[in-house]
């Protein structure tokens, strides 16, 4: 597979996540399988468990609202990026590409 740009790849773990969340309407069991098989498409993603990356994250799951749900998505997105790609772009860029392409998180 020829290299992905940064925000081909981030367009692919988002349109991934939303298959993964319109599936089953879990948001943190779509963003663990959604690192879990994007493994091939970066090498910082290989055989990363994306449970195991999720539970970083543990103190700050308790949340129900749609909105803050996305929040927490996104912000898991953007340490994803920014700790196993390695970027050079800025947090609040980085959450306004992914933003872009998230779907809606609802859950009904």
């Amino acid at each position: 597979m020829s290299q992905m740009t940064e925000s081909e790849l981030i367009e692919r773990l988002c349109r991934t996540f939303n298959t993964q969340f319109s599936g089953n309407r879990n948001a943190m069991l779509s963003l663990a399988t959604t690192i879990e098989v994007s493994e091939n498409l970066h090498p910082g993603l290989r055989g990363l468990n994306g449970k195991n990356f999720l539970s970083s994250f543990s103190d700050r799951m308790n949340v129900w609202h749609p909105d803050e749900v996305r929040v927490l998505v996104i912000d898991m997105l953007i340490h994803l990026v920014k700790e196993k790609i390695t970027t050079d772009s800025s947090k609040q860029a980085l959450n306004r590409e992914i933003d872009g392409y998230l779907l809606p998180i609802k859950f009904w």
